[in-house]
């Protein structure tokens, strides 16, 4: 909920003006709504932010439109009570109203003396009829309905009785009545011809305030919102869901998320978009998985300014997963009710085992099919090394997907992250045989596709909609649906999948896809291999200052990206005090190049040269600086060392055997040992250690084989807690170690006694068995 209106209130306004000219008038910022009110010359403009609002509040107020001045100030909610201005008078009706219980003996005094001013003595009525007449004429019409109501029951009777036609007139006096009728209505159309209860003491009209929300400024909501009733409370936690409309046509899902998030959990979010323009429609639904949260968002939100608009929040229906209740569902054989229920709940399961999990038998067929080989041939029945093979083909092929999809602007590290996104979607666990072009054709028949990556391989892909409600849709319909000789396994990808520079690529040919990939992966290399020919040599670095402080570091790379021998650019950053988690530039940053004369020609070029509005100055770093670059690289060094040779591999399978594992890491280094502890009976205990000859070998182990399953079961591989050299350390180890299991079996013996009673009176312990 936002704490400060998004909306400001603009009055004295040209009375010509439209609402057209009045939007763009305003349009300095992102408005999302615009109210115009000619007649009154005010408006109520709306703003994504309330950060928008103080900005245009600060920019238009005191400036002109044409030739009238306006002015500009924040909306005031509804309901809310205006503040009372300094200089105001106690005698406004306003304030009238009030005044306190022992002020009330002086109201009438105050009404009677508005009353005298108001209206001429009555001697000056019977003395001049005529200005008595005139005067009751130009009264306000909320003055004769209530407060003169027995003036204006005898002018009602006068006037009757003036246009009564006696019978013996002529016809041409009767045509002349209606004129005189005429004239005489224009001043009293509205009045009764039968007696109006006069009020014993005027009641104060309160005055419009301009900048207090009023009912016509709220369209569709008149009052200010009433709480919710017994029905709609009911209708509230049967559902757990609610009705958002009067939204901005800019509204996403995760704006949504973070205004109602403060209420409870939610389960779905959901803002249609219109097919036809890609943009929301104004409405959204929202989804909590506790009643309370839905009732207080309904109570708290219902009328408030989100965005520069003014919510209106209603019960929801509740959902419908499929067409089937639960007896209905009860009657079918259990297989397909368990089928049902998977498929209900794919589209609200976060939990995988394996984001870059490949049919074995895909896999099979995409390395068989490129070494011409049958997959008999490949995987010979009568070896016993089957399936360590496998293990070896999935590792190759998810080292080559990895690498295309970083080709293709996808960030690996994003898989690591457990929060998931909503636009794009993991398609696994389809045959080798599968096209992309068939496979791209059942995700387009639920929205466009803004993205379509499949590998070479053809074991996994990834499909990227324009919109949330597309993706969503084209999950629950094709999660677990049967495809060729398989069942398509979906998973939604994690959020920010695709790094900001990411290219707009389709693929549908995998002949094209691999020359491609096999290209990439030759100027990759090259690049490596200038990437260790540039860090063998010294490396110079350049102090520029003077940045803008929008200036990022991505900005500052790509203009001396061009440069000869350029190799980084960083702009100093500290952490933001009022906002935590995000950061501040600092005004400076580092450029580092291959050499001293390339650094020094960089200067030459590129000082006072104007980035951002700034003109850039640029000198050589000092020592201290590159010394401390220098340990720093030292340090990430020694880090490494640290890591060891030894790796840990766990969720072994208990059929894997020593001879298993040394076929396995035996391909990524040369190793000094193997070691599969057993237990008393013999069994594999499920886990087992590599030692590396080389850091950088195990660590390259580690690398291919982080997500290669072995019999069924995926590998979980860790750098393990290399052996003690120093014998004292060895028995301090040990030591604790005992120390740890004998605080277990006392904490055990505590935990696990039996149940005890407490016996009154017993001269020994008090405590026996039950």
């Amino acid at each position: 909920m936002e704490t400060e209106s998004s909306r400001i209130f603009v009055r004295g306004l040209p009375p010509t003006m439209s609402e057209a000219d009045f939007k763009k008038h305003f349009g300095k910022y992102e408005v999302t709504d615009a109210r115009l009110f000619p007649q009154r010359r005010i408006g109520y403009v709306g703003y994504k932010s309330p950060e928008d609002a103080k900005k245009a509040v600060k920019y238009f107020n005191r400036t002109f439109i044409r030739m009238s001045k306006i002015g500009v100030e924040l909306a005031r909610p509804i309901g809310e009570a205006p503040t009372r201005k300094q200089g105001q008078s106690s005698q406004h009706p306003l304030a009238m109203a009030k005044l306190p219980a022992h002020n009330a003996n002086a109201e009438p005094v105050v009404a009677n003396l508005k009353r005298k001013r108001a209206t001429p003595e009555p001697e000056a009525k019977e003395k001049d009829p005529k200005l008595s007449e005139f005067l009751n004429a130009m009264q306000a019409p909320s003055k004769l309905r209530g407060t003169r109501g027995e003036e204006v029951d005898i002018a009602a009777q006068e006037l009757d009785t003036k246009v009564v036609v006696p019978e013996a007139d002529s016809d041409s006096e009767y045509e002349n009545v209606p004129k005189k009728q005429k004239k005489e209505e224009g001043t009293t159309t509205t009045r009764p011809s039968h007696t109006v209860a006069a009020s014993p003491t005027p009641e104060p009209v309160p005055q419009p305030e301009p900048a207090a929300a009023n009912d016509e400024e709220f369209e569709g909501f008149e009052d200010e919102p009433a709480p919710p009733t017994d029905e709609v409370e009911e209708k509230v936690r049967s559902s757990q869901r609610l009705y958002l409309r009067n939204l901005s046509y800019a509204t996403q899902e995760d704006d949504l998320r973070s205004a109602f998030a403060e209420f409870g959990n939610l389960e779905e979010v959901h803002v249609p978009i219109d097919p036809k323009t890609g943009t929301p429609k104004g409405f959204a639904y929202l989804h909590f998985t506790n009643a309370d949260s839905a009732l207080k968002a309904l109570r708290d939100m219902d009328g408030k300014v989100f965005q520069g608009r003014l919510l209106h929040i209603l019960p929801a229906a509740a959902k419908r997963e499929d067409k089937l209740d639960d007896f209905a569902l009860s009657k079918l054989p259990l297989k397909k009710q368990q089928a049902i229920k998977r498929k209900r709940e794919a589209a609200s399961a976060t939990f995988n085992w394996n984001s870059l999990y490949m049919n074995a038998d895909a896999v099979m067929s995409s390395v068989a099919d490129r070494l011409g080989v049958s997959k008999a041939e490949l995987l010979d029945p009568t070896s016993s090394d089957a399936a360590v093979k496998q293990a070896h083909a999935e590792t190759h092929v998810i080292q080559e997907t990895k690498s295309y999809f970083k080709q293709n602007g996808v960030d690996m590290d994003a898989f690591k992250r457990r929060e998931r996104g909503d636009t794009a979607i993991l398609v696994k666990n389809f045959p080798y045989e599968t096209k992309a072009s068939e496979l791209k054709e059942l995700f387009e028949q639920h929205g466009k596709v803004k993205r379509f990556l499949m590998p070479p391989s053809g074991t996994i892909a990834i499909v990227e909609f324009h919109h949330a409600p597309e993706a969503r849709a084209a999950f629950a319909s094709l999660a677990y649906r049967k495809i060729h000789t398989s069942v398509l396994f979906l998973e939604k990808a994690p959020k920010d999948l695709f790094q900001a520079t990411a290219p707009l690529t389709d693929s549908t040919d995998r002949e094209t896809t691999q020359a491609g990939l096999d290209a990439k992966a030759s100027a990759s290399e090259l690049l490596q291999e200038t990437g260790t020919e540039v860090a063998a040599g010294t490396t110079s670095t350049l102090f520029v200052r003077n940045l803008n402080f929008s200036t990022t570091t991505d900005r500052l790379t790509d203009v001396f990206r061009p440069l000869s021998g350029f190799l980084t650019a960083r702009v100093k950053t500290k952490t933001d005090p009022k906002k935590p988690g995000q950061v501040l530039s600092m005004g400076f940053g580092f450029l580092e190049f291959a050499s001293k004369q390339q650094a020094a020609a960089a200067i030459t070029a590129m000082d006072g040269y104007s980035l951002d509005g700034h003109k850039l100055q640029l000198r050589a770093s000092h020592k201290a600086t590159d010394a401390a670059e220098e340990r720093r690289k030292e340090d990430k060094a020694k880090k490494l060392a640290a890591r060891g040779t030894k790796i840990i591999i766990k969720n072994l399978p208990f059929e894997a055997t020593k001879k298993d594992v040394r076929a396995l890491f035996a391909a990524y280094g040369q190793l000094r040992s193997v070691r599969v502890p057993k237990k008393f009976d013999k069994g594999a205990r499920g886990f087992a250690f590599a030692d590396f000859t080389t850091p950088k070998e195990a660590e390259n182990a580690m690398d291919a084989l982080r997500d290669t399953h072995l019999l069924g079961r995926r590998l979980v591989l860790d750098f393990a807690a290399e052996d003690a050299e120093d014998a004292e350390a060895e028995i301090e180890a040990m030591a604790k170690k005992a120390g740890s299991q004998l605080n277990k079996v006392a904490l055990q013996k505590l935990t696990s006694g039996g149940r005890k009673k407490f016996r009154v009176g017993d001269d020994q312990d008090g405590l026996d068995e039950a």
